[in-house]
């Protein structure tokens, strides 16, 4: 490439538009005391970077209270009961604790043992479904005048799991039972 400057400064007038092209060297001879630092990416390069990450942890976080809900919905409903109408919504119903099962023959007394009044109660737990069950855990509250709870506390069953139409029994004797005038039995969802 050739250039050469004018000799007449007003044959160019100073708006005017020129351009300069380097020549580039011959390859196989590249300059090596020239080191040149490595280019960094643009601002809003950095910020596309930061926003995709960003926008990735939030679909991951997302992703995991999706899987823990749907994994763990029979320990979310019982911590949450009203929970249940939403997977019911969804298409993915909770089987509440117990179901499947039947109480029958519950008994409860109150008896003297060592000159203290104490309460009996007992029952059974049959399988009514047709498939094998684990029995939950039973909630028995104490009630007193005006249906008033007193106390309650669990009492586990034995087998822990039946087949269909097998039994499970559950007895418990409790010390102190002034006062008791009903016994309320449920399953309880906390196993």
């Amino acid at each position: 490439m050739w250039w050469q400057s004018p000799q007449d400064e007003a044959a160019f007038p100073p708006d005017a538009v020129t351009e300069f092209h380097p020549v580039p060297p011959p390859p196989g001879k590249t300059s090596s005391s020239k080191k040149t630092a490595p280019a960094k990416a643009p601002a809003d390069l950095r910020a596309r970077r930061r926003a995709l990450v960003g926008w990735g942890s939030f679909l991951a976080v997302l992703l995991v209270i999706g899987a823990a809900g749907y994994l763990g919905r029979a320990t979310v409903v019982r911590l949450w009961p009203p929970a249940a109408l939403f997977y019911e919504t969804v298409g993915l119903p909770v089987e509440p604790p117990g179901s499947g099962l039947q109480l029958q023959n519950v008994r409860s007394e109150q008896k003297t043992e060592d000159g203290k009044a104490a309460l009996l109660v007992e029952g059974q737990i049959v399988n009514v479904s047709e498939t094998m069950r684990t029995v939950p855990a039973l909630r028995v509250t104490a009630l007193g005048a005006d249906r008033q709870p007193l106390r309650n506390w669990t009492v586990e069953p034995v087998p822990p799991q039946i087949l269909p139409g097998e039994i499970a029994t559950f007895r418990d004797v409790q010390a102190d039972a002034a006062g008791v005038l009903e016994v309320m039995i449920t399953f309880d969802g906390g196993r």
